[in-house]
């Protein structure tokens, strides 16, 4: 099954397009793993296995996909990436999605090993997720082995288009035709000859959710193309104005959040719940209700 047949499978059994990221910062961790956390990498890594094996034990009934930064895994050397590691495993025995996002983009050769590293089932070592982000600026020949490995294994992309940061217009942008659109429009043209059965490609677009007035336009250049709309809950983004992204079934986009959710057992509105799973649950169950009313219109 191709991986758009597959994500909107996961949504729709899910009843939700909700995407829950996995940024790890030790000294935000619930309070029994910070504590173990606050030793040396083998430790703060050992501290983030039984993190995420329970967290993903929280959020494995209530979403389709998982996005694991690296970033934050990569901060604490080898053992982080054996934390990583686990995380793809633990996410993959609840039957998640999983996109990594790493995004990557070099010269060939090294954006085939990075495309090896992460979407191939073959590659040794390392977990094969199921989409990966990507960095476009270099260009259509550092994207081309992100396309061939994830056609080989049924993977999916996520090409960077427009992002949710503050500073994303400086180079986004620019020019004429702004440079976002143009890469939008690469986009859509490399999803063109790979859609499925569905209509659907796997080739798609991260548009922050923060955004929501380009959304319709950016859905209008990449018609096909599944959308990855992060940002929502601390960086401002909300489930008002997402319709756009979303067809009449509820397919189109998954939208992330990560600090509202991962950080919801020190909501002091939630402090009445005995522990930090609850708190947790409540967090995301708010967040799949109000994106299930905006991708489904109900």
């Amino acid at each position: 099954m191709s991986f758009a047949s597959r994500l909107w499978q996961a949504v729709d059994a899910k009843g939700s397009p909700a995407m829950i990221g996995l940024d790890p910062r030790l000294e935000r961790l619930p309070a029994p793993f910070r504590d173990r956390a606050a030793g040396d990498s083998q430790a703060a890594a050992d501290a983030l296995i039984d993190y995420h094996r329970a967290l993903l034990d929280v959020v494995g009934p209530r979403v389709a996909v998982v996005k694991p930064q690296a970033a934050f895994f990569e901060v604490l050397g080898h053992h982080g990436m054996r934390a990583l590691a686990d995380a793809v495993e633990a996410a993959h025995r609840h039957h998640l999605l999983v996109v990594m996002d790493a995004k990557r983009g070099d010269i060939g050769s090294t954006s085939e090993a990075y495309a090896r590293t992460y979407l191939d089932p073959t590659s040794p070592g390392f977990p094969a997720s199921d989409a990966l982000t990507v960095n476009p600026y270099l260009g259509e020949d550092a994207c081309e082995p992100f396309l061939r490995t994830a056609d080989a294994a049924g993977a999916g992309l996520f090409v960077l288009v427009k992002t949710s940061n503050p500073g994303a217009g400086c180079f986004q942008d620019h020019g004429t035709p702004p440079l976002a659109d143009v890469v939008a429009d690469k986009v859509a043209a490399w999803g063109a000859e790979r859609r499925d059965a569905s209509g659907w490609s796997p080739v798609g677009a991260v548009v922050g959710a923060t955004r929501p007035d380009e959304l319709a336009h950016f859905r209008a250049r990449m018609p096909h193309a599944p959308l990855l709309l992060p940002g929502f809950g601390f960086q401002g983004g909300d489930a008002d104005g997402l319709a756009a992204a979303f067809d009449a079934h509820g397919h189109g986009a998954v939208v992330n959040a990560s600090r509202s959710i991962l950080y919801a057992h020190e909501r002091e509105d939630l402090q009445h719940l005995a522990d930090w799973q609850d708190r947790t649950a409540v967090a995301v169950d708010e967040m799949t209700a109000a994106l299930r009313a905006v991708a489904l219109g109900t």
